[in-house]
């Protein structure tokens, strides 16, 4: 009988350095449309969520945050 031996080796998964984070938003109250198309400036996206809340009173967001991401071999 053969016997195989399966060696295991760690790997990490993270961000990947050419890569950059998007966020998208989009507004859940029942009657609105309100979106921000996915952008890597996400300071500005927060505030024109807060920008959003503060015209409509609308303050529930449903958010989408990306990135690339590389899985690596631990030495």
């Amino acid at each position: 009988m053969a016997t195989r031996v399966f060696g295991f080796v760690d790997h990490v998964i993270t961000q990947h350095p050419d890569g950059e984070r998007t966020l998208t938003l989009r507004c859940i109250h029942p009657d609105c449309r309100w979106t921000v198309a996915p952008t890597a400036d996400v300071d500005r996206a927060q505030g024109d969520a807060i920008k959003h809340t503060a015209a409509t009173g609308h303050a529930l967001f449903a958010r989408t945050a990306e990135d690339m991401a590389v899985v690596v071999r631990q030495a």
